[in-house]
């Protein structure tokens, strides 16, 4: 770890010359930050990440060694080390030529005392030939670090420049969401409930701080990142904060009218994705199948998921064709206000039932003896899309499609 890396010295060079070293950038600061993420994302630095915190004794980092450059006193970055590195461990400190008074008083101090001498090498820079000193302790007194306890790692993300925080952003648009195959899930009832009936299918966790998603089950192989607050709100579109979900948006198999199938599908070609996930989970409590027609937003659609939550992993989804080409397929029947009452409607075994789109409806592609009507009291002219899908399938559930 550099500790106080500030413009990235020791550390990127380090990382540079040894690229078999992981190198962590402990700096707080966030123009410094962003000028580190960029200089990592330029140059393809593969063994570099940041530490975008201040520095203390309970940091949840794991290193194997610690340099400094003007970071602090002795005292101060040997009482670090003291907390942060294993036995055997190693202190690197880049020092001016008066260093003498600093190591006088630290040793003294109790942290001190867990270390022995490893190196004392005086050096000089450039051509004005500046005088520097490099002290360099071991904790224990063994120069063989102790091998680091297996612990969860976490990524930290520190600035809105870094690539994985901007192809999370690209997730907030729907087009994005079908070519990444990934998905945003927020809320923290949501969150739950997916890590608890989908982990497999959950590849990361976004959050601020390790509070936020203490209270629950994470997965080994889930990711977790620490994302700076100041960055994390653009991705939280609901404002319901932290910890975010990043989860595998899973095509639904295309339908195919030839296959024999039992029990009610319903045919959706809504574009409002706060109306898919509605109707998603209401076909999950009933027992219904959901066919997305061409028209239909994404389920995976933050909106969408938002409505639906876990059901969208509960329901049986199918990719449908255009809601044009449905009216000539036998056992499916369109909901609308101008057919016959539902209640008087005896349903077959295979029943297809399809709603419209968002206001114009679907009269013109259904003959009337093939429409099905919610009885209403007089000047109330349709009820929401989603809301009429679930009182229709739950008109139409019987015994047979449980």
């Amino acid at each position: 770890m550099d500790l106080g890396s500030g413009a990235g010295f020791p550390g990127l060079p380090m990382a540079i010359m040894r690229p078999d070293w992981s190198i962590l950038l402990a700096e707080p600061r966030r123009k410094r930050l962003e000028f580190l993420e960029e200089v990592i994302d330029l140059m393809g630095l593969k063994n570099v990440s940041v530490y975008p915190h201040k520095v203390t004794a309970e940091a949840p980092v794991q290193v194997e060694s610690i340099v400094s450059r003007d970071f602090g006193s002795c005292s101060e970055i040997v009482a670090l080390a003291a907390s942060l590195l294993p036995p055997g461990g190693q202190v690197h400190m880049m020092k001016g030529k008066t260093v003498d008074r600093e190591i006088k008083q630290a040793a003294s101090t109790p942290a001190w005392q867990e270390f022995g001498d490893l190196l004392d090498r005086s050096y000089s820079l450039g051509a004005d030939k500046i005088q520097r000193r490099l002290i360099s302790l071991v904790k224990g007194g063994s120069a063989r670090p102790e091998p680091l306890r297996p612990r969860r790692k976490v990524a930290e993300i520190a600035s809105a420049a870094n690539p994985k925080y901007k192809g999370w952003l690209k997730l907030l648009e729907p087009r994005n969401i079908r070519k990444t195959g990934e998905a945003v899930v927020s809320g923290e009832k949501i969150v739950s409930e997916f890590l608890a009936h989908d982990p497999k299918n959950v590849s990361a966790l976004l959050a601020v701080k390790r509070s936020d998603y203490a209270r629950f089950a994470v997965p080994e192989e889930v990711e977790i990142h620490h994302l700076r607050p100041e960055i994390f709100p653009r991705l939280d579109l609901f404002g319901a904060g932290p910890p975010l979900l990043i989860i595998k948006a899973l095509a639904p198999p295309p339908w195919r009218p030839e296959e024999p199938w039992t029990g009610m599908r319903l045919f959706v070609p809504f574009q409002d994705p706060v109306n898919v996930g509605a109707v998603i989970r209401s076909a999950a409590a009933l027992g219904a199948e959901v066919v997305l027609l061409k028209e239909a937003a994404t389920p995976y659609h933050p909106k969408a998921l938002r409505a639906s939550g876990p059901a969208v992993r509960q329901t049986k989804l199918w990719s449908g064709p255009a809601l044009a080409d449905l009216s000539q397929l036998p056992d499916i029947y369109a909901l609308s206000p101008k057919g016959r009452n539902i209640r008087a409607f005896n349903p077959p075994k295979s029943l297809g039932l399809v709603v419209g789109l968002e206001g114009p409806g679907l009269d013109d592609l259904f003959p009337e003896e093939r429409r099905l009507a919610i009885p209403m009291k007089p000047g109330v002219e349709s009820l929401n899309a989603a809301v009429a899908a679930a009182v229709a399938m739950a008109l139409l559930t019987t015994d047979d499609f449980q």
